[in-house]
């Protein structure tokens, strides 16, 4: 099979990412920088980095409406990066408002204790699973902090998280899954509405801000809260567990780099930006050309579907050196990978997963300084719904230290 009908059965749910990985490889050295997929409804694929930046300074030729998913799902859309302007920018507004450096800076404390708490109900053990033991809790823990949710309700949004990227291909179960989450975010908005007003004025925390936000110069209605909490729950927890789980391997699978780290913590953002850029928690999303458009020397017809394909643009030696090694010598500039994406979409919350990623990897290594994976060679990555890439599982052993707390 030549390179050409490999990528007409190309997708994140028809093969592995390494697979995915090394198909972009052989395309880009093969000096084809667009390829097409007939997996979904068919698709362009758009793998070098100078193209992908290209496409997210043009909305008004590579939309986002009606979807970035595909196969496309009759469901309400997930704001605001599913939305064009007009309607993006006051939904970009509440998302801002929720999630920006100031709310990393407010929550920081508070979830280097959470860190240091789980630390603490692991060390005796000597192993632990780092996906569920810290990738899995920490994201929703930080998001707890930012919308005030109980912590009792993260077991409930991870498995409705998960519910929905897994039935990202099924259209009938796709958009009940959404409907589903979407219920449970209205309720716990509700309940804000439902509560008296304080002396002091209306709590602080992101439920609140939601419950009292307006669209237009009226309150949101209840399919907009749905998709307000989808949006901030899935996009918040999900990538954030793929982030963490890709910065845990590429550190701990090097001995020598961890204990570099561990000596100097100040290294650990560079690290951070190495696991995103090597790793987006997506390898990409889709656009929709709303024009006839030509992309490096490929003619692509009005309506048909690209997809930025971060996880190549992110591996182009034409900027990045040495694009497949994890390298903390790089140039400081993290706005160079395109994980986050760039533009007027750029994630709004990438201060905030920073802020984790950082403090999650500063506190593991002083804790537990010689922590190391059980066997880093039996890691696997996985498609866990439309493009989304992620390690299941990452067990993990070290020194243990001191005796379980008391649990009275």
């Amino acid at each position: 099979m030549d390179l050409r009908e490999r990528f007409a059965a190309y997708s994140g749910y028809h093969c592995s990412p390494s697979e995915g990985v090394e198909l972009f490889r052989e395309a880009r050295e093969a000096g084809c920088p667009v390829v097409h997929s007939d997996r979904l409804g068919g698709f362009h694929l758009l793998l070098d980095h100078a193209d992908v930046r290209r496409v997210h300074g043009d909305w008004q030729t590579f939309s986002h409406e009606p979807s970035v998913m595909r196969p496309l799902v009759d469901r309400p859309g997930f704001p605001p990066l599913e939305y064009d302007p007009p309607r993006h920018t006051q939904w970009r507004e509440l998302i801002s408002y929720l999630f920006n450096g100031a709310t990393a800076r407010r929550i920081e404390e508070p979830v280097r204790a959470d860190i240091n708490r789980i630390i603490d109900s692991i060390a005796a053990a000597g192993a632990c699973d780092l996906i569920r033991v810290f990738a899995e809790e920490v994201p929703m823990t930080v998001l707890c902090h930012v919308l005030g949710l109980d912590g009792d309700k993260r077991a409930e949004v991870r498995e409705r998280t998960l519910a929905v990227m897994a039935a990202a291909e099924d259209p009938e179960k796709g958009a009940a899954a959404f409907m589903d989450f979407a219920a449970f975010g209205i309720g716990e908005v509700h309940r804000r509405r439902a509560q008296p007003a304080s002396e002091d004025g209306p709590a602080e925390d992101g439920m609140s801000t939601i419950a009292r936000w307006r669209m237009d110069g009226r309150p949101m209605t209840d399919l907009e809260i749905g998709q307000a909490m989808n949006s901030v729950l899935i996009a918040g927890h999900g990538t954030s567990i793929s982030g963490i789980g890709s910065m845990f391997y590429e550190v701990l699978s090097r001995p020598d780099l961890r204990d570099k780290l561990a000596a100097d913590p100040s290294l650990v953002p560079l690290a951070v930006e190495e696991a995103l850029r090597l790793h987006p928690p997506f390898f990409g999303l889709y656009r929709r050309v709303t024009a006839p458009v030509t992309v490096a020397g490929t003619d692509i017809a009005e309506d048909e579907s690209v997809m930025v394909c971060w996880a190549a643009a992110n591996r182009d030696p034409k900027v990045f050196e040495h694009p497949d090694e994890f390298r903390l010598d790089r140039p400081r500039s993290p706005e160079r990978h395109l994980s986050f994406g760039v533009g007027l979409h750029a994630c709004p919350g990438q201060m905030v997963v920073r802020m984790e990623m950082r403090l999650l990897l500063t506190e593991l290594l002083r804790r537990l300084p010689d922590i190391e994976l059980v066997d880093p060679g039996a890691v696997e990555y996985v498609f866990g719904g439309g493009e989304m890439a992620g390690i299941p599982t990452l067990p993990a052993r070290f020194t243990p230290k001191g005796r379980p707390p008391n649990p009275a």
